[in-house]
Formats: structure tokens, sequence, C-alpha cells
């Protein structure tokens, strides 16, 4: 997969997730470079996390997909 393959397909899944995409984006990708998870607050000391830990749960149940 080349780098503009994997820019294309972020683009898409960001446009797909709803309200709270930027706090879910972060969490997807603190779920796939972290080794093994936990719990959330674990994710949420990933450094590609950028919010409070608590925002973890609000993006969960305000972002469902449509």
């Amino acid at each position: 997969m080349t780098f503009d393959q994997l820019k294309q397909f972020r683009t898409k899944v960001y446009t797909l997730l709803g309200n709270a995409k930027d706090a879910l984006f972060d969490l997807m990708d603190a779920v796939l470079v972290t080794c093994s998870v936990y719990s959330f607050v674990e994710l949420s000391t990933s450094p590609v996390f950028r919010r409070q830990w608590s925002s973890i749960y609000e993006a969960i149940e305000d972002g469902l997909p449509p």
C-alpha cells in the first residue's frame, strides 16, 4: 500500500465517522500503535491521543457512524 492509498483510505474513514470524528480518529490511531490495550485510560496516555481520557467515552457515545 502506498502512502497516497493510505491517505485516501484514512480520509474516507474520517468522513464516515459522524460526530466526534476527531476524537474517534485519535482513538483509532491510539489502538493501532499500542501493543496491548487493557483500558481506555491506557489508550489516553498514547502520544497520538491528543485529548483527555474522558473524551474517549464521549466520542464513543456521540460518534456512532450513520
